[in-house]
């Protein structure tokens, strides 16, 4: 596998990932600032999408940097070739 390919399809899932953290942290910053209101039927626990937001906040750039490394060749992989300039 060419690693610019690898790069390049980890990176649109890493963005696709922290668009929906993003997502995910709007809504719990919705459901907090509507406290008070009457319960609505499909309503979210905050702290879970907050939670649930911090892990991928976390995780996506940790995969993105591992999956740079060997698609650079830092990592070497028998099965990718590496990046070149």
């Amino acid at each position: 596998m060419n690693g610019a390919v690898l790069l390049s399809v980890i990176s649109l899932v890493c963005v696709t990932d922290l668009t929906i953290a993003i997502y995910f942290l709007r809504r719990a910053n919705r459901a907090d600032s509507i406290v008070g209101a009457a319960p609505q039927t499909g309503a979210i626990n905050s702290e879970g999408a907050r939670r649930f937001a911090r892990v991928l906040f976390i995780t996506t750039p940790a995969l993105w940097l591992i999956v740079a490394l060997l698609s650079f060749g830092i990592i070497p992989v028998g099965n990718i070739t590496p990046i070149t300039f």
